[in-house]
């Protein structure tokens, strides 16, 4: 590992190339039970105990070798959809060659930003990962896009977070059968996804807890969309090349009738330079009843 750079007496500090360092990962927490983990690659689990994971469990070697981790995607016309977390195919074939992207850590008392520029240099994305204090099961991941170019950008924006929602017992014990029990909800912000039952060695239980991905943009604008099942968002491609983003059409916004749990869209956005997008993901919450709509897996 390269050498870390400390920045202050309170432990802060920068790592340059932080995205070869892929089994590094930093604990997100708070006083209401959040407990997050997070990589340079964003890759690690969000959860507020053994029975409510809102993203699938993580290990040390799945942190490597998964490829099912938080997303933003940036697409525009004639070029590659570009990964603002450096989780695309793309970007892991040329991680190690003369184009690989430089990504730039910068970290301190629980929380992470990962800065990096795309291969044309013409854009530079800031992602800042942090669970606020305080009672709030929530993780946020505010995403700031900035146009170093002398022209405008037209861009449509893509976040891509998949959901788990349930015990980390079902990662080998029932998971499909689990998944066939969710229910999803469309919101105005986003995607909200409640078992409509669990069990386990405790039993047989009404699922009371709603796991949600919300987002909005710098103005508090709600995404333009939604495509809510997972299999759909992959289709014959990864999580790291998914056929939805592949053949999004950039010049129209659009996107196959296709997508990822917690997958949100939004307009298409026109960057000039010091311009910027944010956006906000992630919290659990106690709930019933439910509403039944699409099944994810």
């Amino acid at each position: 590992m390269q050498q870390i750079e400390y920045r202050d007496e309170q432990g802060g500090f920068t790592l340059r190339n932080a995205g070869r360092y892929q089994n590094l990962y930093f604990p997100l927490v708070n006083e209401g039970g959040m407990i997050s983990s997070v990589t340079p690659l964003l890759a690690g689990d969000c959860k507020s105990g053994q029975d409510t994971f809102l993203l699938s469990p993580a290990s040390e070697e799945s942190l490597r070798s998964g490829r099912e981790s938080r997303n933003f995607w940036v697409c525009t016309e004639g070029a590659d959809p570009w990964s603002v977390t450096g989780q695309s195919a793309v970007q892991q074939a040329a991680r190690f060659g003369t184009e690989a992207e430089e990504a730039v850590l910068t970290a301190g008392l629980l929380w992470q930003r990962v800065t990096r520029k795309n291969r044309k240099g013409n854009l530079r994305a800031s992602v800042l990962s942090f669970v606020p204090a305080g009672q709030e099961k929530i993780e946020v991941m505010q995403v700031t896009l900035v146009n170093l170019g002398s022209d405008p950008v037209e861009m449509t924006p893509v976040a891509a977070i998949p959901l788990y929602g349930r015990s980390a017992d079902n990662i080998r014990d029932h998971r499909h059968v689990t998944s066939l029990l969710h229910r999803v909800e469309l919101r105005r912000h986003g995607v909200d996804l409640t078992p409509t039952l669990t069990f386990d060695e405790r039993g047989h239980q009404p699922g009371q807890v709603t796991y949600r991905v919300w987002g909005g943009d710098e103005t508090g604008a709600p995404p333009q969309g939604f495509l809510s099942l997972a299999r759909d968002f992959v289709g014959e491609g990864s999580w790291d090349w998914p056929e939805a983003v592949v053949r999004l059409d950039p010049r129209r916004g659009s996107m196959p009738d296709r997508a990822p749990r917690g997958e949100k869209r939004w307009r298409r956005c026109f960057f000039r330079v010091l311009s910027s997008c944010r956006e906000r993901a992630a919290g659990i919450r106690s709930s019933w009843p439910l509403t039944t709509v699409p099944q994810p897996v």
